[in-house]
């Protein structure tokens, strides 16, 4: 851990003290990083995988599915 001095908006941190029920502002401020590290992380997943269903082919797979459904309906 380590020891910064930032500038921060006053209202803003009370009020993420207030409704976060944060005893400190220290509390408040790490659970604002985990929670916005945690968006960040989403949001790399998401591009990630929207990057690779660029390659997907999406209709040979339901034919596939379609086909492999016939096979063992009979």
């Amino acid at each position: 851990m380590s020891l910064t001095h930032i500038d921060i908006d006053d209202d803003a941190l009370d009020t993420a003290k207030r409704l976060g029920g944060h005893r400190t502002k220290t509390a408040a401020v790490a659970q604002a990083l985990e929670e916005y590290n945690k968006r960040l992380a989403r949001a790399a997943a998401y591009d990630k995988y929207f990057e690779l269903a660029q390659d997907w082919d999406l209709e040979g797979a339901e034919a596939a599915h379609r086909a492999d459904k016939g096979a063992f309906s009979h």
